[in-house]
């Protein structure tokens, strides 16, 4: 199993054990962001393809965000959601890609 960000250049392994931004970011996928983080712009919007269920739940910081931008139910901020440690079948994807 793996964890794969689905780009227009063709799914990348993501390392776990960070946020998926971090991760995205060390795997040279480019996410917006203009907070650093900071779950205060909400650009770094992602789709949870597959594996949901391997992920943290929303803190109640990344759910106001969320509904603030009328996202839907698998749709997560890249800046909150760390990803696990171990090997899990996860396939997000975002806009900017």
């Amino acid at each position: 199993m793996a964890r794969l960000a689905r780009t227009h250049q063709g799914d990348r392994i993501l390392r776990g054990g960070e946020t998926l931004l971090a991760s995205c970011l060390d795997a040279g996928i480019p996410v917006a962001s203009a907070c650093d983080g900071r779950c205060a712009c909400g650009r770094c919007l992602v789709t949870v393809l597959q594996g949901a269920e391997h992920l943290d739940p929303r803190t109640p910081r990344e759910t106001a965000l969320l509904d603030k931008l009328e996202a839907g139910q698998d749709q997560r901020l890249a800046c909150q959601c760390p990803l696990p440690a171990e090997a899990s079948a996860l396939v997000i994807t975002a806009g900017y890609w």
